[in-house]
């Protein structure tokens, strides 16, 4: 998940204009939403550089959650805001790649041809990609391969940021780093080191003795301990995995201690809002304890893969590749990553000329979830959300007004009364209490709603403060405030 924000869909590269017979590449692309089988290896247009980019042969690529995050198009709430809600806007796939620069726009000054650099961008699943010069790319040090560059940019900046910015870690800090033997976790390990932590890996047995061999200098196989009950404290929790509950996870740290989230849920956990659920919560949480508790949005920019290539070319960063595959065979690297068990991370090579198997990549298992019925359900619960409970409070203010015609209208108060329960709801469902608990807490929110329309002081601060809507509170204290001035006719009294 961490990626999955800041590393948006990016406008598609055009050929040069004004050719008769652009020239060609060939790249991953997909067309519809579904399963890793929807990807199809195809001759495409090669991109041109503008003026302020760079064309890069790509040599490598690395996989990562993002990208079956894209393929399915989940969550589904992102289809509306970035992807795409029937097919996707770009059919492009794929973000960390490294290769060797081929062409440069006039203003480009940081690099030439020749040069060899590593970076994300939009799009890597292929034979050539271009990128701003002055953004996410970087020059690769001499002394890693193309496949260990490739593996960089979202991973280790993921780790970079966590510890770093939303981390604070200090040196001398213990520092638990939960899923240390994945994508994230391999560089979170090797970074933390470097910033003179005590750092505490989290793994299967199986994987023990590679977190231990990148520097942990405590490694908990989970098959046989459960860190959260273990009595040791931590400053600082890197959690990659969410294999445990926020009230868990909180036993483990410090009074003071952070605790950041990372990564979106595994395949099966995505539907309308999937890996925001959990943020949700720790928000929530937050609230109400000393520890700071949040989820981790990576932002991947050219000063930090400098730090990054800087820490690789002095040895303190070695990237862990699992496994490689080869650009016709991206479906099934993805299928693996799917499986949630990859060992650092896995990389596609991209050879020279590679053969088109379009045939064999045939968009043959579209999304079990039809987009139709997606699109129905969100116009539905716009619908629900929005003109159900307007037309609603119109109707119960018509009524109020024919038996109190002494009395101003209401309309504000009946909406937000209705507004309230639909909100109850809706937090129980977000939040994935169960069953009961969604109808205990909408039972309740309707309880406080219908006590709010019988204009009750008490209910309405209760409400207000509930809502956890700063702009709910201005607006409802001077409405209360308005409503209280007029006298004690205008509203009942608790």
């Amino acid at each position: 998940m961490a990626a999955f924000f800041f590393t948006g869909a990016a406008p598609a590269q055009d050929p040069s204009p004004g050719s008769a017979t652009p020239a060609t590449m060939k790249a991953i692309v997909y067309h519809n939403y579904g399963s890793p089988d929807v990807l199809r290896l195809e001759e495409i247009a090669k991109p041109v550089p503008n003026d302020n980019q760079i064309l890069v042969k790509v040599r490598a690529a690395s996989v990562n959650p993002l990208d079956w995050h894209y393929i399915e198009g989940t969550p589904y709430l992102i289809r509306l805001l970035d992807s795409g809600l029937v097919k996707p806007k770009v059919i492009r796939l794929g973000v960390d790649y490294a290769g060797t620069v081929e062409a440069v726009g006039k203003n480009v000054t940081l690099f030439r041809p020749g040069d060899d650099v590593f970076g994300g961008k939009t799009g890597a699943f292929a034979e050539y990609v271009c990128a701003l010069a002055d953004r996410a790319v970087a020059l690769k040090p001499a002394n890693v391969t193309f496949e260990q560059a490739a593996s960089v940019p979202i991973a280790a900046i993921t780790a970079l940021q966590g510890l770093r910015d939303k981390g604070k870690v200090q040196p001398g800090q213990k520092v638990l780093i939960n899923g240390a033997s994945g994508g994230v976790g391999t560089f979170a390990v090797q970074i933390a080191k470097s910033f003179g932590v005590d750092v505490t890996g989290v793994c299967s047995g199986r994987n023990v003795d590679l977190v231990r061999s990148i520097g942990a200098d405590r490694v908990i196989d989970y098959t046989k301990e459960d860190f959260t009950r273990g009595g040791q404290l931590y400053d600082l929790i890197i959690d990659n995995v969410g294999n445990h509950s926020l009230l868990e996870c909180r036993r483990a740290l410090k009074p003071h201690g952070i605790y950041v989230m990372i990564g979106g849920g595994g395949p099966g956990e995505q539907g309308w809002i999937g890996p925001l659920v959990n943020p949700v919560r720790a928000l929530m949480l937050s609230q109400f304890v000393s520890q700071k508790m949040g989820m981790m949005l990576a932002d991947l920019n050219q000063k930090d893969l400098t730090i990054l290539g800087d820490l690789m070319q002095s040895g303190k960063v070695t990237p862990v590749i699992d496994r490689r595959y080869k650009l016709s065979e991206v479906p099934e690297a993805i299928r693996y990553l799917e499986q949630g068990h990859a060992r650092g991370k896995v990389v596609i090579t991209v050879e020279d000329n590679p053969s088109l198997v379009g045939d064999g990549l045939a968009a043959g298992s579209a999304s079990t979830v039809g987009p139709l019925l997606i699109a129905s359900e969100l116009i539905a619960l716009i619908i629900a959300v929005t003109i159900v409970p307007i037309v609603a409070a119109f109707a119960l203010n018509r009524r109020f007004q024919r038996r109190n015609p002494e009395k101003k209208p209401y309309r504000w108060g009946y909406y937000f009364s209705i507004m309230s329960l639909v909100g109850g709801l809706g937090l129980g469902l977000m939040l994935e209490l169960g069953a009961s608990a969604v109808l205990i807490c909408g039972a309740i929110y309707a309880v406080l709603a219908w006590f709010f329309a019988q204009r009750h002081y008490w209910a309405w601060i209760t409400l207000t403060i509930v809502s956890f809507n700063p702009i709910v509170w201005i607006i409802n204290f001077i409405y209360l405030w308005k409503r209280r001035a007029e006298g004690p006719g205008n509203m009942a009294t608790a």
